[in-house]
């Protein structure tokens, strides 16, 4: 796990999970978040990569996440880090007020 850290308070993190079992240990699943008061200045971005250079360096073949429906900041990234949508699963999140939203599953291949 990282903790991203400006002027001492905690901007965001970011973890990866490797698998340890025999057929699924070339996977790695990862997650990042950002408080939106430190969106758009790059935090994202070095902490996705320093991930993936984890993930390299564990010799991972294949990175893992998971995003819900319309959260297009996230998409963004992971997209521009070379992460792409193999499925979907349908109503996946329920909210509050009864909406029902997808959720999305994106793999990069290392």
């Amino acid at each position: 796990m990282l903790v991203g850290i400006v002027d001492g308070e905690i901007a965001g993190n970011c973890q990866i999970v490797f698998n340890h079992r025999h057929k699924t240990k070339h996977r790695a699943s990862v997650a990042i978040t950002i408080i939106s008061k430190y969106w758009n200045l790059g935090i994202g971005t070095a902490m996705m990569q320093k991930m993936i250079s984890l993930a390299k360096n564990q010799g991972i073949m294949q990175m893992e996440l998971e995003f819900i429906e319309g959260n297009k900041r996230a998409r963004a990234l992971y997209e521009k880090m070379g992460f792409s949508i193999v499925a979907e699963k349908p109503n996946a999140i329920l909210l509050k007020d009864g909406t029902l939203l997808k959720e999305y599953f994106m793999v990069k291949e290392l």
